[in-house]
């Protein structure tokens, strides 16, 4: 008995988006950003303006004889006045005496000191001059070997304790979680066992945030297989 080859079936079309909702997808990615930026930015000056407002309003009613009176931004002009003053009175010798009393003094209280600490800490690690250590996005194994995690570097190289089994330097790599990356795990890795990427910080980011849908146009290019030409025919002669 013969066997009967059938034809091969067509692979089912993809599905396909309704316009409205392409439309809908659309307007939103335009939308949102441009919406929580300027969210953001107006809880920004309010934040700032307000610092000040209350006292810039009560001198300027007693000066002015009015009950009622706010100029917007005012706040914001005195804010950032005091912390430039602030900037250029910690880098005197009087100055510094004076702030190293006061730190001294808020890390005796049990719990303003747990936050003054970690504020203090966040602050001097992105205002470092080392700031282009947080600028390299790289590849680990983690969480086990044969599976690569993103990570950012965020600092040189140090030997971490005396012990034979640390044989090199250590780098400190964090990896954050998806969609959250300010939260993520600190990993000590060797240096020959990272791997450098072709991506900004930013696109790090980006593509941690969206769980690798928006991955960098520098990476997809790599992905993608050259062409292969197709060689010419030539036509014989009969």
């Amino acid at each position: 008995m013969s066997r009967i080859d059938l034809p091969p079936s067509d692979p089912a079309p993809p599905p396909q988006r309704h316009p409205l909702r392409n439309l809908l997808l659309g307007g939103l990615l335009v939308l949102a950003p441009v919406y929580l930026t300027v969210y953001v930015l107006t809880a920004l000056f309010r934040f700032m303006d307000g610092i000040f407002a209350p006292l810039i309003d009560r001198t300027l009613r007693a000066l002015l004889h009015e009950r009622s009176l706010h100029i917007p931004g005012l706040g914001i002009v005195l804010t950032l006045l005091v912390i430039l003053f602030l900037g250029w009175f910690s880098e005197r010798v009087i100055g510094r005496r004076i702030l190293d009393s006061i730190e001294g003094f808020i890390r005796r209280i049990p719990v303003a000191k747990s936050v003054y600490g970690a504020t203090k800490g966040v602050l001097e690690a992105v205002s470092r001059d080392q700031a282009d250590a947080f600028k390299r996005v790289v590849l680990v194994e983690y969480p086990r070997r044969g599976i690569y995690g993103i990570g950012f570097v965020t600092g040189g190289g140090a030997r971490w304790g005396d012990d034979p089994r640390i044989r090199e330097d250590l780098v400190p790599v964090f990896v954050p979680t998806t969609p959250n990356p300010t939260s993520g795990f600190l990993l000590l890795v060797p240096p020959a066992e990272i791997i450098e990427c072709q991506m900004t910080v930013e696109e790090g980011v980006r593509m941690i945030v969206s769980g690798g849908i928006l991955q960098p146009q520098t990476i997809l290019n790599q992905g993608q297989a050259p062409a292969v030409e197709e060689p010419e025919l030539v036509g014989r002669g009969v």
